[in-house]
């Protein structure tokens, strides 16, 4: 979310205003901008599938499954699949709701085709088109994409004026934040249509964004959150709310994707523009990367970071970027780095978010990529342990939570469902956890801002687990993956071992897990023993052909560590990175029920691996 504590009021200000509502509003037909809808072609994911048998460890594919279910379900087929941005079951029946913050859904539109390409899921297709052709239809006469009110009662309920200020009076609205982040999205229809309107559709909002800014020397910024049909910001107004430049580092980061896959300079130069306000004049940070203001928000802070990251590795800002890593560097002090604990808000009795989580992982791989430093390790546990335990892989526990409690009438109005809420939540990432429950927070569950986050940082993790390129593959998490060059089957945390399955011949490094020695490896190649030598953490393993198995195999243990979140002492206990068990245990749905992988012996599993032609570097 985007506020201390605006969580628990944004969703009681929902749920006032569904019981005020109730079945007095019906969602009319929604009235978009341009009423003609439009031609648009699905993305085609060749691909390549088999079966195969692997260890049964994380799997970042089927995760990837998993989210694009939650994507797809969490939506209302009467409101042309638009999201249902909170979602609580702590109630009986559980219930998701809209309001004005379903604009998260733009995350979403993101995350979608990502997830579609590392796992091959078909599921809710009909959701991808209708979305693609949605955006169509918000695009407004100066090129911004632009709300409809009419056919959506829900949209000004729940605004948070704070950070975009008051709701135009038109039938219609447009946000700096929405379009910017939608311009990611539109470069990935782009990159798997290959659809040129696309590109056409980005650029037109690049420019939109342009004249709609203020420009003052190298920055530029955006008044208010909110605005009428072809208006733009009033350059004599003041700064707005640290809230609504907060949602600046959206902006940042989808001119600087849309830069990247379509060559579009005028995006890449608003994106520098507005990555030097929230550096410079935002308010948000010390020169040395610290934060401060908006009462310490950490996803707050991390997304202003990231666009800060992402344009500076569009523009090969090498400046940029390093300051992008000292303020990860401070994120890091003030969170629980063995599990990838991010409290929402820098203090000591914060509940998590994911958002926070995901963000995290996100400076680790963009970082470690572009050269910063080396951030594996960081990427590594904090996957395996909060981020993946975020994800909401099962329902069942639902039904034993809410058993005892008495039973709540309504609202069943066009607001809020409550047809099998948990259900259709699977895939969804906790919005509220502890260190030890995924209903960290009894009263909340879901705001759809951590899935959007949670979904696409699954991606970043499951692309980055290996690199091919002129020959040469190098492995940099010890993770399943399937991909054309070879398939990687893990082991850990049963054992210390990993199996590079290669298909195309490489020169092949393998990364080593940070409680690994380098003398502690050993490598065997089609059954010989291969001789390591090391380029800092990779072990070079050396020429490998097609067909050939590369095992690297590596001590293993436990360890306990004591450590002290949300106030309260927790046991850990850890074999490799992976958390297998915390006590005090959680109460609701308890995380890390992890007691399989105590085993030495390899648990396998069969599985059907999917393997994409195109490959997306995102």
């Amino acid at each position: 979310m985007n506020r201390e504590n605006a969580s628990s009021t944004i969703l009681l200000a929902s749920l006032t205003c569904w019981f005020a509502w109730g079945q007095t509003t019906a969602a009319g037909q929604i009235e978009y901008i341009n009423p003609k809808v439009p031609t648009v072609q699905l993305p085609r994911y060749e691909a390549q599938r088999y079966e195969a048998v692997v260890p049964d460890t994380l799997d970042l594919a089927e995760r990837a499954a998993l989210g694009v279910n939650g994507l797809t379900r969490t939506l209302d087929p009467q409101a042309d699949y638009e999201l249902y941005w909170v979602a609580s079951f702590h109630r009986n029946p559980p219930i998701m709701s809209h309001d004005f913050n379903d604009h998260v859904q733009i995350k979403f539109h993101e995350a979608l085709p990502l997830l579609r390409l590392a796992s091959g899921s078909p599921q809710n297709e009909e959701v991808d088109k209708r979305w693609m052709e949605v955006i169509l239809q918000m695009q407004g006469p100066d090129g911004l994409l632009y709300y409809p009110r009419r056919g959506r009662p829900w949209a000004t309920a729940g605004v948070p004026v704070e950070q975009f200020g008051p709701m135009p009076a038109g039938d219609h609205y447009s946000e700096p934040y929405a379009n910017g982040r939608l311009l990611g999205a539109i470069a990935l229809y782009y990159k798997t249509t290959r659809d040129e309107q696309w590109k056409e559709v980005g650029k037109r909002i690049v420019d939109g964004l342009t004249k709609q800014a203020v420009h003052r020397d190298d920055y530029a910024y955006f008044s208010k959150g909110l605005f009428d049909v072809k208006e733009v910001s009033d350059a004599k107004a003041p700064l707005p709310d640290p809230w609504t430049r907060m949602t600046f580092g959206w902006i940042t980061i989808g001119l600087a994707q849309f830069y990247t896959m379509t060559g579009y300079e005028p995006a890449l130069a608003l994106s520098g523009k507005i990555a030097r306000f929230t550096r410079h004049h935002g308010g948000m940070f010390e020169a040395d990367g610290r934060f401060v203001g908006i009462a310490l928000h950490f996803h707050g802070h991390l997304h202003p970071l990231l666009g800060m990251l992402e344009y500076g590795i569009a523009a090969k800002d090498r400046e940029m970027i390093e300051f992008a890593r000292k303020g990860y560097e401070f994120g890091i002090r003030n969170m629980n780095p063995i599990v990838g604990y991010v409290p929402e808000v820098i203090s000591p009795t914060a509940t998590s978010e994911i958002c926070g989580v995901a963000d995290m992982i996100h400076m680790g791989v963009k970082l470690s990529l572009a050269g910063a430093a080396d951030y594996w390790d960081d990427v590594d546990r904090w996957t395996r342990n909060q981020f993946a335990e975020g994800q909401l892989t099962s329902s069942e526990w639902v039904d034993r939570m809410i058993k005892d409690l008495p039973p709540q009438p309504g609202p069943v109005g066009p607001e809020s469902s409550t047809d099998k809420v948990p259900e259709r939540c699977v895939g969804c990432f906790a919005g509220w956890p502890s260190v030890n429950d995924w209903q960290g927070n009894p009263g909340l569950s879901i705001m759809h801002c951590c899935t959007g986050n949670g979904t696409r940082a699954i991606y970043y993790v499951w692309e980055n687990i290996l690199h091919y390129q002129e020959g040469k593959l190098k492995v940099n998490l010890l993770l399943n993956r399937a991909s054309p060059w070879a398939d990687i089957d893990s082991s850990i945390p049963y054992q210390g071992r990993v199996d590079v399955r290669v298909k195309r011949a490489c020169e092949l490094r393998v990364r080593i897990p940070e409680w690994v020695q380098p003398s502690q490896a050993t490598c065997r190649v089609i059954g010989a023993e291969r001789a390591l030598s090391f380029e800092g953490r990779y072990a070079v393993v050396g020429k490998v052909g097609p067909g050939h198995v590369a095992t690297l195999t590596f001590p293993i243990f436990e360890r306990t560590d004591k450590v002290r979140i949300q106030n309260k002492d927790y046991t850990l206990i850890r074999k490799g990175n992976d958390v297998v068990r915390i006590d005090p245990p959680g109460r609701y749905c308890p995380l890390y029920q992890r007691e399989k992988y105590r085993d030495d012996k390899v648990h396998t599993k069969k599985t059907t691996r999917f393997v994409a032609n195109q490959q997306i570097d995102w």
